[in-house]
Formats: structure tokens, C-alpha cells, sequence
């Protein structure tokens, strides 16, 4: 009974109830079959185990000891399952095999592991991969193998991915790492790396990444850059090093580039240049110190030592590749 109190309590701690925080209410255990050999407990047959708000049940469950006596790891296997309900919050952890580390403060899902949080029971973010570690202290998700992520309106895909809890159960903080793609509404990011604020709605992607959108008319805005930081509150997309824009003919390139709404409307309609560009209208070529590009109407504007220049645009590729106007 002693070894089941220690398991339990960690899965209390896992599923987001605050640090410090015990109870010292009954553990119900129902299970077919129960053995000990002095080192492990198990339990076969329907494994069922209640304290307080969590639930757990697996068909197998192994508590094993270390030399001194004391639970140092817990095992459920055959497709293990833990719920905690309080209120109207519910989390729920699934895989194949759930390992409890007692002495790491850890617990790690494999295959074909999922994970959820619901409040009034409508699931705020779900994650599925093929495993997943848990960090019992500090609140922090490691998901790895194929992470798919749903969290409101957006879906993520990933190699990796990090995310930190706070105390009160709320995502603070998402890290998505290796071959990122990012699902939001109408738009689809790419990168090497994606890091998402779930507070202020603030998404930032350096690393080799590209964005495209689908305006209210059906065209696209693809948009190509080391990095590039949304906001959603201003709904501002703020893009830097190597930019490149391309809008049904136009194609501008410069080192920065913002995407803004326009005339007091809350959807992006104008894409600005800061520094030396250049945007290409079929065989014309246009650069300037700052450029302004209007979606709607489609038009746009240089300023700063403009130059222009009419060009075969494949004499232009061959024979003027790297010469500025």
C-alpha cells in the first residue's frame, strides 16, 4: 500500500494539480491478481486504481523497489491510461507502456503516446507522438517522434517539441523543433524551429522559414526569410534576413519586410520593405530604398533613389544576375 501512495502522488503532480500540494484521502485498488517477490509488486487483470480525482488502469502495473526499500519506479503496461478530473478540467495521459522514474521525478509515455487537456469538456490541446516525457517538477511536456500537436485553432507538426505548463494547467510556452509546420486558420508556416507564446498569441520561427497565406479572395502571399515573428494582437508579421515576397506577379526581395493591416481593417493588406529593395512585375524591375506593396487594390510604391529598369527577363538572369540597377 505504501508503494502505490508514492504512485499515485506523482501522478497528481503530473497531471497539473499545483506543487506541494497532497492528499491524504483512501486509494481504492481493484485488480484480478496481486503478487510480491520482495523486490516488485504486480498487479495483472484489469488494474484499477483511484485516489482522490485521478484514476488509472492498465491491465498490468509493476512497483518496483530499490535496495533500501523504498518505490523507486512503477510500470503500467499493455495500454496504460490516467484521468484526472476536477471541476470542469479534465487531463488524461495514454500509450502503450507508462514508466514512473520515483527517483528522477519523471514519467515517460511510449507508443503511440497521447496526451490531453479539456475544460468543460471540449479538449483545449491534444498531443499524440511517439513518446513523451513528463517532468513532474517543473511542469514540462517533451514530445518526440512524429509530434502532432492541436491546440484551439491550430495544428502543429514536428519532430520535436517542448512545452512548458504553468501552475494553473494553462500551456505557458511551446517549443516545436525539427521540420516544423504550423497550421493556423488560413495560413501555413514552415521552419527549422517555432516558438509560440499561447498568452499573448506571439508566434516566432527563425531558421530558413516560409509562410503562406490565403487572402479573402482565394490569391496566396508566400513569404520566405531567416525569420519571422507574428503577432497576433496587432495581426503584424515582422520578417528579416533574406526576404523574398511573392504575390500573384509580383516578386520582391530586401532585407526586412512587415505585413500590416491597412486602413483601420484588423486583416494584413500592405507589405513594406525597410532597406534597399527590389520587386519585379514581369520584365520590370523596380528598386528603392522602401517599398510598399498594397494587396488590395494591387499596387505599390518606391521611395529613396528609385531606379527602374525594362528587361528580357531571361538576358536579365543570364547576363545581369548579380548587377544592381
Amino acid at each position: 500500500m505504501k508503494n502505490i501512495k508514492y504512485l499515485i502522488t506523482l501522478l497528481i503532480i503530473l497531471l497539473l494539480v499545483p506543487a506541494g500540494v497532497l492528499y491524504a484521502e483512501n486509494i481504492f485498488i481493484q485488480a484480478d491478481k496481486q503478487t510480491f517477490d520482495g523486490e516488485k509488486t504486480t498487479f495483472e487483470g484489469k488494474v484499477k486504481v483511484n485516489y482522490s480525482d485521478i484514476t488509472i488502469k492498465s491491465p498490468k502495473a509493476i512497483v518496483r523497489n530499490s535496495k533500501t526499500g523504498k518505490p523507486d519506479a512503477a510500470t503500467f503496461v499493455d495500454g496504460a491510461y490516467a484521468l484526472k478530473e476536477s471541476g470542469y478540467s479534465r487531463s488524461e495521459v495514454k500509450a502503450n507502456i507508462i514508466n514512473l522514474s520515483l527517483l528522477k521525478n519523471r514519467i515517460r509515455a511510449e507508443g503511440n503516446a497521447e496526451s490531453s487537456v479539456f475544460e468543460n469538456k471540449v479538449p483545449l490541446v491534444h498531443i499524440k507522438a511517439g513518446s513523451q516525457s513528463f517532468d513532474i517538477k517543473n511542469n514540462i511536456i517533451v514530445a518526440e517522434e512524429n509530434v502532432s500537436i492541436k491546440y484551439k485553432e491550430i495544428l502543429t507538426d514536428s519532430d520535436k517539441a517542448r512545452i512548458t505548463i504553468n501552475d494553473k494547467g494553462n500551456l505557458d510556452k511551446v517549443e516545436l523543433l525539427g521540420n516544423v509546420k504550423v497550421d493556423q486558420q488560413k495560413t501555413i508556416i514552415k521552419a527549422n524551429e517555432i516558438h509560440y507564446n499561447p498568452t499573448t498569441e506571439e508566434m516566432v520561427a527563425p531558421g530558413n522559414t516560409s509562410s503562406e497565406s490565403i487572402l479573402e479572395d482565394g490569391t496566396y502571399v508566400i513569404i520566405y526569410a531567416d525569420f519571422q515573428q507574428y503577432d497576433k494582437a496587432t495581426q503584424i508579421l515582422i520578417t528579416s534576413g533574406n526576404v523574398k515576397i511573392k504575390y500573384k506577379d509580383y516578386i520582391a526581395t530586401g532585407p526586412k519586410a512587415n505585413f500590416i493591416p491597412d486602413g483601420g481593417s484588423s486583416t494584413p493588406n500592405k507589405i513594406v520593405f525597410l532597406g534597399r529593395s527590389r520587386i519585379q512585375e514581369g520584365q520590370r524591375y523596380v528598386e528603392g530604398d522602401r517599398l510598399a506593396l498594397t494587396v488590395n487594390p494591387k499596387n505599390f510604391t518606391a521611395e529613396g533613389n528609385v531606379k527602374t529598369r525594362f528587361t528580357d527577363v531571361a538576358d536579365y538572369k543570364d547576363k545581369d544576375k548579380n548587377k544592381k540597377l
